[in-house]
Order: structure tokens, then sequence, then C-alpha cells
């Protein structure tokens, strides 16, 4: 069987979530709720390569975890001397969220990326949010023949002096959607760049088209329990399609539900082409992953 090569850029963290009861946990998260779920499903000939930069701090212990899956690459991660980006988030009872930034990792540079040119397909998710600039990012689509997938997620997150995280619409989000194939962003996000309500089904159609105009081919807005809503053209024609609802009842916490997601998406269109199937099958793993916490249940 062919090989097939997926690089994912972003940023690994260290997680501190503080859920409504006000209980803690403590777990690694941002890229690797991509890549575990892929190393663990990913037929043998699929090949797992993270590009990132991770702190001295939490560096030999998130090697001894990845070391151990024979399918991913370990290459393209770089340890540097300052500390890992530290996340602390804090959830309501409606399980709205705040989050707070502590540390940073440096942007990851275009020299880093050269080798993963050659990739099949390349997942950028922006967990801090300048994870890669934009000019890296436009060299990969310019130099790369792989299909570009991206989540814009922290993209669309400022931040104030004491790390917390607030919305904020992009200066650039047009161009950094122009260099995507497949684009993914929750609810929320899009209305934050859309800067509308979208109250109606009309209003969701009128800029999910909008943005297929930049350039990606599919558009994944998820829904949290509700869902996914996916948009696509398919001769000339925008199609929308709603995954099905899934309510867990022992659904604990949604952090990373949007990254397995991704992973989902795009393991089962590698393997069918099936837009609809794919988003069925990230909606369910998704879902899964929201009945647990942190990344320890996929080591």
């Amino acid at each position: 069987m062919k090989q097939v090569k997926l690089a994912i850029i972003g940023t690994i963290t260290r997680d501190t979530i503080t859920f409504p009861d006000r209980k803690n946990i403590r777990s690694f998260g941002g890229i690797l709720y991509n890549i575990l779920p892929m190393a663990l499903l990913a037929p043998s000939s699929i090949v797992i390569s993270p590009v990132c930069n991770l702190g001295s701090d939490i560096y030999e212990k998130v090697i001894f975890h990845l070391k151990h899956f024979k399918n991913i690459e370990l290459s393209g991660i770089s340890r540097v001397k300052e500390k890992n980006n530290h996340v602390h988030l804090f959830y309501n009872r409606k399980w709205d969220k705040r989050e707070i930034l502590k540390y940073s990792v440096p942007e990851i540079e275009f020299q880093q990326v050269e080798s993963h040119l050659n990739s099949d397909c390349i997942l950028i998710n922006f967990i801090s949010g300048f994870d890669i600039d934009l000019e890296s990012l436009k060299k990969i689509r310019q130099e790369s023949k792989a299909r570009i997938f991206i989540d814009l997620h922290s993209l669309i997150l400022g931040i104030r002096k004491n790390g917390e995280r607030f919305f904020k619409v992009p200066v650039l989000w047009e161009e950094y959607l122009k260099n995507a194939d497949i684009a993914q962003m929750n609810f929320k996000e899009m209305q934050i760049i859309s800067k509308r309500k979208m109250n109606s089904k009309r209003e969701l159609n009128n800029f999910a088209e909008e943005i297929l105009e930049l350039g990606p081919k599919i558009l994944i807005v998820t829904c949290g329990s509700e869902g996914a809503l996916l948009y696509y053209r398919e001769k000339r024609k925008i199609v929308c399609y709603q995954t099905s609802s899934l309510k867990f009842k022992d659904r604990i916490d949604p952090t990373g539900c949007g990254d397995v997601f991704s992973a989902g998406f795009l393991l089962a269109y590698l393997e069918t082409h099936n837009v609809k199937l794919s988003s069925e099958f990230a909606n369910f793993l998704a879902g899964m992953k929201s009945r647990f916490s942190g990344i320890e249940s996929f080591l």
C-alpha cells in the first residue's frame, strides 16, 4: 500500500483545566489532540509528522509518550530553551470558556517545514494563534502540492498583558484562508470573523459562500453537541450538509473536541474522499472525546 505522509503544524501545550465544580486536571494538549487519535486509528501506510517547537520543560515527557507509536515520525519536533506554552482553561456551568496563556515557544520558521513539503496533506492548527506566520504559510502553499487543512482556532484570539485570551478579528484572516483547501472553525469563531450573529440559515450560507470564494474547497463549522455544518462545491453548486447531533449523557469535557474532529475528518477523507461520511466519522470521534479529559486515554 502506498505510503501517505501527513504533517501537523501547531503547538503542543501544557493544559490546566478548571471545571464548573472547581475541580482541576492537568494534562498535555494542543496538537496532541490531532496526533494521538490519528496514530491510534490510522493504517500503517499513513506516517504522521508533527512540526512544532517544544519547550525544554516538557520535551522529554512528550517525546517519551510519542516514541512508542511506530507511525509518528519525530524529526519535526524541535526542542527550544523557552518554557512551553501553559494554557489554563476555566469552564462555567454553561461550558463557556475563559483562557489564560502563560509562557510561549517561538513561532515555527519556514525552514522547519521545508523537509515536510512533500507531504500528501498538511494540517495547520492555530493553537497559540502565532504558531506560524502568514508569509511562511504562503511559502508552504507555493512550494508544496499537499492538500492544506487550516483550523483557524486561536488565530481568532488576542492576548492581554496578563495572558488572558479574548476574541479578536485577525486583520488578514482572508489571506490565511486563501491558502487552505479545507478550512475549519467553530460557530463562535465564524460569528467573530463575519461580524454577524448568524441567526438565520441564509446568513450562514451566505458567509460560507464568501469563504469558499476565497479558495477553500471545503468549510467545516463545528457546533459542539449539535454536530457540524459542512459546506462544499458540487457541480458549481454549494452544498450544505449537517451532521448528526450527538448528545452524550456522560459528556464531561469539550477540550480538544474540535482538534479530534479535524483528525477524524482527515483520516476518513484520505481513505474515502467522501465529505459527508468523513464529517460523520469526525463528529462521532469528537463526541467520544467529550466523555473524558486530557490525552491520557489515547496513550
